[in-house]
């Protein structure tokens, strides 16, 4: 994955978001790998200097593969139906193993892509699928602009040329690292900081 040639600020509005708004989504927590940690650890240390970037706490490690719809129009009845409605769509998978190793530089972050990519491909059409099974394929929120294949280690809050971003990573060695996720969490997501955060409502295991 290239590097992007210029950073812009990460805190801005997406459409149908305002403060204190929450939307359900679907994403795969990562906090809880130990490689993963260790990697992102190394790589925040080396930026830990750099003006125009806010490091993502480890406790909100990622990747993001669906929203869902805002809370205050999702009910509660279709929140247990998108559940089953899922699990049966994972009900035959097994768990993923994706590995990451270096970071790039993204338009609104510094990030870890996730490899391989079409496991998160195949894992975000088969939740897509299961949410157009019980919402209609109308209502499914459509993909993100920056469709998240990635593991957010900062993000820009400022506008730029990203080369000093590109340096430090391109001078930090670090070894690569893989994490085994055995499952998808749907949560109630939070944009109001300047990292995502949310509560989590259910697991779904995959298999």
């Amino acid at each position: 994955m290239p590097h992007a040639d210029q950073v812009r600020s990460h805190a801005r509005w997406r459409p149908g978001w305002s403060s204190g708004r929450t939307s359900y989504a679907w994403l795969l927590g990562l906090a809880d790998q130990p490689g993963l940690r260790r990697l992102v650890n190394e790589y925040q240390y080396a930026l830990r200097d750099l003006p125009g970037f806010d490091l993502v706490p480890l406790e909100w490690m990622h990747i993001l593969v669906q929203e869902a719809g805002f809370t205050d129009e999702v009910g509660d009845a279709d929140v247990d139906r998108m559940v089953t409605a899922v699990g049966d769509r994972l009900a035959g998978s097994s768990p993923l193993t994706l590995a990451f190793h270096h970071a790039v530089v993204l338009p609104e972050s510094l990030a870890l892509p996730a490899e391989p990519q079409s496991s998160l491909h195949e894992l975000r059409a088969d939740v897509r699928a299961a949410l157009a099974d019980v919402l209609g394929e109308a209502a499914v929120p459509t993909e993100p602009e920056d469709t998240d294949r990635h593991v957010s280690l900062a993000h820009s809050t400022t506008e730029g040329p990203a080369i000093f971003a590109v340096a430090t990573l391109g001078a930090t060695a670090v070894e690569p690292t893989t994490a085994k996720v055995g499952s998808l969490s749907l949560v109630r997501l939070s944009r109001d900081h300047s990292n995502s955060e949310w509560e989590v409502i259910t697991d779904v295991s995959f298999g």
